[in-house]
């Protein structure tokens, strides 16, 4: 029994099916820079999608993550505007709220992870952590961070919650006061 020859053309068609296709890649640096100049454009406190973010710049997830931690760690400072993780999507902000309300999302985020530390990790090890200094060490300082996180949210709650800096519209006689009565 004889095989059938094979083609020499139908080898490198096959190679080029089964190679996946790579995204180039583009600076960190570049991307952010791109993408701060969306944000720019849809203006300050609108709030845009992931999605609408990466299909503009042709990026993937994760050089979307990458240029997310270049924009917060040098852009947002050069720019004086805070880029936020807001509810379902990215803004840039002045807003002393909008900030606010995020930062204790965040912090709240980061309790629930320091908590789980303690009782996934070390805690479960009882008496035994004291073995071991360095676990001891962490369950310290963990406790102190718990600590001091707790009185940063009871501080917060009994202070003022921060009010936007937006200006009021000039708006003409008759519409004043029916926003009034409103």
């Amino acid at each position: 029994m004889t095989m059938p020859t094979r083609t020499a053309a139908a080898e490198p068609a096959q190679k080029e099916v089964s190679q996946t296709r790579r995204t180039p890649p583009i600076a960190t640096q570049h991307l952010a820079e791109l993408a701060w100049n969306v944000f720019e454009d849809a203006g300050e406190d609108v709030l845009l999608p992931k999605e609408t973010v990466t299909s503009q710049l042709h990026a993937t997830e994760s050089q979307f993550t990458r240029l997310k931690g270049y924009v917060r760690d040098h852009i947002s400072m050069e720019k004086g505007k805070a880029f936020l993780s807001f509810r379902d999507g990215y803004l840039i902000t002045t807003d002393p709220a909008k900030i606010a309300e995020s930062v204790s999302w965040r912090l709240r985020r980061i309790n629930t992870e320091l908590r789980r530390l303690l009782s996934g990790w070390i805690n479960p090890l009882g008496e035994d952590v004291a073995d071991y200094e360095v676990l001891k060490m962490y369950q310290e300082e963990i406790g102190h961070m718990l600590r001091l996180s707790e009185r940063m949210q009871s501080l917060s709650m009994s202070m003022p919650k921060p009010v936007g800096a937006r200006k009021a519209k000039r708006s003409r006689r008759g519409t004043a006061t029916t926003a009034r009565t409103r």
